[in-house]
């Protein structure tokens, strides 16, 4: 039996535009203030030391940035596990969350556009629900385990006693949420009941949160049965799977920090490997921010967390050149990616109405 279509996550056209312009807005005003604090090189200097070599390898670490961005999806939604949806569609989903996730605070709105798609493309909503609680929860794992371990390679003497105070506070945090995450998982009963007692509590407040509670009861009611056989088939015929996603994921991560590792080189010359290092750790703070795609605070934390690696003449250049690879460009194929899937949408509620009316 085939999934039921999922409404479009899709928001009002006037939400959209508002968090375009806070993603833009932010991000402008973040360059801006760097440009202030670490004025560049005249451009076409720096833009002339990006050789041919070095944009073809970009252009293959981008390409590898999005195979694996969807591949962490297609290891479970392979037909044995959960139902099949292709590496195509898992990438486009992928694009999707990040377009959402670009323009929605905290990027919460990204998860409900990844979950569409690949519903739309033939997962249950239970599947893409699961593979993306494990997907997330692989990267907590990634980003626990790497920043331990960056923390503990990391030259002292590269991070400011405050900056290092608050790294080693947020690891600790990260680390937590994901063993609570995976007791979460593996504890599927006491869970659920966690759950509706939750909903039924905030049901009591105001009107809006009554809605999200009285949505959040429906979904529960209707998924729980066939996220707790998912959980079981996971257990029972995932679990080298998993080891597979942790492993995607870790190298999805991999590839971004060479990414920016290799821009560095191309822009400034040799970089000691403690960059990439440096790289991990500002992921660690982008993850959890709580603007806009990270806008503003991504340029930010360039300037506090980079500026004894990366030359003053090429950070602004560094930042933008690393948002449009692991950022903007993402965020403009997502754009396509829902354009296309809300127009099929619509056809698909039109033709189904005149159906029923026939």
């Amino acid at each position: 039996m085939a999934s039921p279509q999922p409404s479009s996550p899709i928001p009002a056209r006037g939400k959209l535009i508002l968090g375009a312009l806070a993603f833009g807005g932010l991000t402008m005003l973040g360059i801006a203030a760097l440009i202030r604090w670490r004025p560049p090189l005249e451009l076409g200097s720096i833009i002339a030391r990006i050789t041919p070599v070095f944009a073809i390898a970009l252009l293959a670490l981008l390409a590898l940035d999005f195979t694996l961005g969807g591949l962490r999806y297609r290891l479970l939604l392979d037909g044995r596990v959960f139902s099949r949806v292709s590496l195509w569609h898992c990438m486009r989903a992928n694009w999707a969350n990040m377009l959402l996730g670009a323009i929605t605070p905290a990027q919460t709105g990204g998860g409900a556009a990844q979950l569409y798609v690949l519903c739309r493309r033939g997962a249950r909503l239970s599947e893409a629900i699961l593979a993306s609680i494990l997907t997330f929860v692989a990267t907590l794992l990634f980003l626990a385990l790497g920043g331990l371990a960056a923390l503990a390679f990391v030259p002292r003497e590269a991070l400011s006693r405050g900056v290092l105070v608050a790294l080693v506070i947020t690891v600790a945090v990260i680390t937590a949420l994901a063993g609570l995450l995976i007791s979460a998982v593996a504890a599927q009963r006491g869970t659920v009941r966690l759950l509706r007692r939750s909903l039924s509590a905030v049901s009591r407040r105001g009107t809006r949160v009554r809605r999200w509670a009285a949505a959040g009861r429906r979904l529960l009611s209707r998924e729980v049965e066939r996220l707790a056989s998912g959980i079981r088939a996971v257990a029972s015929r995932g679990k080298v799977t998993l080891v597979r996603v942790c492993a995607a994921t870790a190298l999805l991560f991999l590839n971004k920090y060479l990414m920016g590792y290799v821009l560095a080189a191309a822009l400034q010359g040799p970089v000691d490997l403690s960059f990439m290092g440096l790289q991990l750790l500002q992921h660690i703070v982008l993850y959890f921010s709580p603007t806009p795609g990270a806008s503003g605070i991504a340029e930010a934390s360039t300037g506090l967390l980079m500026n004894r690696v990366l030359l003053a003449e090429v950070t602004v250049l560094w930042v933008v050149g690393w948002r449009l690879l692991t950022t903007f460009v993402g965020t403009i194929l997502g754009a396509f990616v829902l354009l296309v899937e809300a127009r099929r949408h619509v056809q698909y509620v039109r033709a189904d109405e005149k159906g029923a009316a026939a």
